[in-house]
């Protein structure tokens, strides 16, 4: 069954959710706050996220702006992998801020986009098929971007154990 209004979290210790639950969840979703908590050191960037209901299952991937903190961009996507989507979600980014000539930094918390962006390989072990094979297609696509352009962007990692999730983060863990 579908909740519409459901919220997930995850929380380090049993103490801390057992917490939560005796209190209201705003302290725990509410964006301002989460924003508010988390200014990154390159105030003039984007954060890029994405979030798979199983892997693979529903995706969808959105840039944030840091310094507004309002939402610039987001696509409901078909059914893949999350690493998949967090590496399209860059290149998209990237390619974005080039064509705006923006000197704004992109924030992923995805250790592996990010080295496969700077490889130009996205690299999957899935099988391609008849269904997927539009999905294929924009990665062969994004990769060709990749090799094909230079970027100035600098892509930045986000260590969310040190500054919470990213503020691009769909909040279902």
């Amino acid at each position: 069954m579908w909740v519409k209004w459901a919220k997930y979290k995850s929380f380090k210790t049993l103490a801390e959710a057992e917490e939560a639950l005796e209190k209201w969840f705003e302290p725990y979703y509410t964006k301002e706050k989460r924003f508010e908590k988390d200014i990154p050191f390159e105030k003039n960037s984007i954060a890029v996220d994405a979030a798979c209901s199983h892997n693979p299952g529903f995706t969808e991937y959105q840039w944030i702006d840091l310094i507004t903190g309002q939402q610039i961009f987001h696509e409901k996507l078909g059914e893949w992998t999350n690493n998949i989507w967090e590496f399209l979600a860059l290149v998209h980014g990237l390619s974005y801020l080039k064509k705006l000539n923006s000197d704004k930094a992109i924030y992923s918390d995805s250790k592996r986009a990010i080295k496969r962006v700077s490889e130009w390989k996205c690299k999957t072990n899935l099988a391609k098929t008849p269904e997927n094979e539009q999905i294929f297609n924009l990665v062969k696509r994004a990769e060709k971007r990749l090799a094909e352009n230079k970027y100035s962007t600098k892509i930045l990692k986000r260590k969310t154990e040190d500054r919470w999730e990213i503020p691009a983060d769909f909040g279902r863990k």
